[in-house]
């Protein structure tokens, strides 16, 4: 049981979820993205069916905390909801913005007598218990409905601002007599590769596994009309035989999730999914492993995002020597290997901004060719 059992449930004689000043979304008013604004109305009232609060003083309290929470909220808490139920991995750092819900809390000319930092305190409480809740309940999870409304919000936030999350630089030098290009395990780079993808190149396909993350590259693609670019809930190795044989395959930050043998198993599946003289694109890190293995010090490990050493699979020390040498034995000829080891300071896995943590590890850049 987890803390934010306590706050939201599923009972029937529950407290509604949403109250009537909750339903005003004021903070939306002052919007101008009627498609966000849409997304979030139905999100939290598809919730309300769901979830609800306690009847007791203290529910009321928390409710009262989480409708003041939506009469204020801004169209990208969608965005920040999304980062923490299925993306923390690739956006570790998730704060809800207070500084905006209070610009909103300001231009409402009836806002409740509360204290702000009692205020902030329950906001924070209530939204980041909401998020436990969901992402601890596989239903709630994975429900068609709320996934489609996070995942198309996700897409036109995108699509408006452009403030891509994460940046895939296009590779260098496709031609379209080059063949197919596949990308695995999109993930959040799917959104940059979709709007950068010239007419002019050969037809993408980008992959996922994770229904959030092909919900929200389909509708993107939609709204950026990119027909060359197709989206697939794959897999790897896929079990099925392939239509057609890919130009390139690009792999970036995939394997290391990978342990060994499945690994093997992988590159001896890209090898019988590449055309003759098709290119192997790999780029990784062994940085996962380093924060795990800097984890075992209590001191390291207390200062991490909460949730995101859950996140991490284990691997092999010796991860990036070990992919060499496998993808050599998979019967790729290695045309180009680069390997650097890195040090940075940095607070993006911090729980306290500014509390840098070191970080060392090693990347490598391996291009790799199956035999003509």
């Amino acid at each position: 049981m987890n803390a934010s059992t306590g706050i939201f449930i599923e009972d029937a004689d529950r407290l509604p979820l949403l109250t009537e000043r909750g339903c005003e979304f004021k903070g939306l008013n002052r919007s101008n993205a009627p498609d966000l604004n849409e997304r979030v109305r139905g999100f939290f009232e598809e919730l309300n069916s769901r979830l609800g609060f306690r009847d007791s003083p203290e529910g009321r309290v928390q409710q009262e905390a989480f409708n003041e929470l939506l009469r204020y909220c801004y169209p990208e808490i969608m965005i920040d909801l999304a980062d923490l139920l299925y993306v923390q991995h690739e956006r570790p750092m998730v704060f809800l913005n207070l500084d905006h819900l209070h610009i909103n809390r300001e231009a409402d000319p009836a806002p409740l007598p509360l204290d702000p930092p009692l205020l902030n305190t329950r906001m924070e409480a209530v939204f980041y218990a909401l998020a436990n809740t969901i992402r601890d309940d596989a239903g709630l999870l994975n429900d068609p409905a709320l996934v489609k409304l996070l995942a198309e919000s996700y897409s036109f936030y995108l699509w408006l601002t452009k403030n891509f999350p994460w940046e895939d630089p296009l590779p260098q030098g496709v031609m379209p007599e080059d063949g197919p290009v596949l990308d695995v395990a999109t993930g959040l780079t799917g959104f940059s590769l979709i709007h950068d993808w010239p007419e002019s190149h050969p037809p993408l396909t980008l992959s996922d596994t994770m229904p959030f993350i092909i919900e929200g590259l389909n509708h993107f693609r939609q709204l950026m009309g990119r027909k060359q670019v197709t989206i697939q809930p794959w897999s790897f190795p896929l079990k099925d035989d392939l239509r057609e044989t890919f130009g390139r395959i690009h792999v970036s930050k995939f394997l290391h999730h990978l342990q060994r043998d499945q690994r093997r198993a992988f590159l001896a599946w890209a090898h019988a999914a590449l055309k003759p003289g098709g290119q192997l694109i790999i780029i990784d890190t062994d940085l996962e492993y380093r924060i795990l293995k800097d984890a075992e010090d209590p001191a390291y490990r207390q200062k991490l995002m909460p949730g995101y050493l859950e996140t991490l699979v284990p691997i092999e020390d010796k991860f990036c020597h070990h992919m060499i040498e496998d993808v050599r034995s998979a019967n790729f000829t290695v045309e180009h290997f680069d390997a650097n080891e890195y040090y940075d300071e940095t607070d993006a896995y911090s729980h306290f901004p500014g509390d840098n943590l070191p970080l060392k590890f090693m990347g490598i850049e391996v291009l790799a060719a199956r035999a003509t």
